[in-house]
């Protein structure tokens, strides 16, 4: 086999690997998105459940005990 034929042959197989993994890879990129929005709305979450705590205390402070 002749250098120029193994080198087109390299080219072929890593070709081929890239077309396998393209699949995986936009898998991948999906469920990362996913992820980044579900840690949105737990922040958003959690920023509104601090909000309502302060206020809670300040309502609570006009009571005694």
């Amino acid at each position: 086999m002749s250098k120029e034929s193994s080198e087109i042959t390299a080219i072929r197989e890593i070709e081929a690997a890239g077309r396998h993994r393209r699949p995986q890879s936009q898998t991948i990129a999906s469920a990362t998105e996913e992820q980044t929005a579900s840690m949105q709305e737990i922040a958003a979450s959690s920023q509104s459940l601090a909000q309502m705590a302060t206020e809670l205390t300040q309502a609570s402070s006009k009571f005694k005990i």
